[in-house]
């Protein structure tokens, strides 16, 4: 006889997946203030871009 574990399906994989959650809003958090920080308009005045 073998022992079988009666395991919901649904219960498993949780935590993982709460991680990658957590994850990519971490990453999108992290890219838009990367692009906030980064980002000139198209229409900027090409000497305010150039640094001497």
């Amino acid at each position: 006889m073998s022992s079988q574990q009666n395991v919901s399906p649904s219960s498993q994989g949780w935590g993982v997946a709460a991680f990658i959650i957590i994850l990519a809003i971490v990453a999108n958090t992290l890219a838009y203030k990367i692009h906030e920080a980064t980002y000139l308009k198209p229409d900027a005045p090409a000497a305010a871009t150039a640094e001497h």
